[in-house]
């Protein structure tokens, strides 16, 4: 992709016909899943207020330059804000503004939604995500460790 045509991405409100390419991307990220399944949470985060997908497009055929999500979030502890919950600019379209144009994106829907303060969280391996958000202005307030476990019947 050129950098006129990475300039001159779409952004829009993700549909479940990009299911395919929001999985495509989610593997890129470390987290791959087939368009089915992609398309089913797809499907469940459209019907929720609280959170929305966008997606950047070049206009020029299926493929997808990246995505956000972005949701409401409510800690006991902490209070309600928003929360990038996932970023991912295809590797083919990095560096050329598609990531801030996503990310300002979901800023414009904290905003809207009401939220006076946005966070994102970035995994360790990360290095080049360490960079993004600080030029964005967003600045590193704690680090944590992520623990999970699979739930059996």
């Amino acid at each position: 992709m050129s950098g006129d045509e990475r300039d001159s991405a779409l952004l829009r409100t993700a549909a479940v016909t990009d299911a395919a390419e929001l999985a495509r991307l989610s593997a890129q990220l470390g987290y791959p899943c087939d368009a089915a399944t992609m398309r089913k949470r797809l499907e469940r985060l459209a019907a929720r207020a609280d959170h929305a997908v966008f997606v950047a497009s070049t206009g020029g055929g299926a493929a997808l330059a990246g995505w956000v999500h972005v949701g409401a979030g409510l800690w006991l502890e902490s209070g309600e804000c928003a929360e990038i919950l996932g970023l991912v600019v295809d590797a083919a379209a990095r560096r050329g503004g598609v990531g801030r144009r996503l990310a300002a994106a979901a800023e414009r829907w904290s905003r809207a939604a009401g939220f006076e303060r946005i966070v994102v969280r970035s995994n360790a391996v990360r290095p080049e995500a360490h960079a993004f958000y600080p030029s964005l202005g967003y600045a590193l307030e704690k680090t944590q460790r992520v623990y999970g476990k699979t739930l059996t019947p």
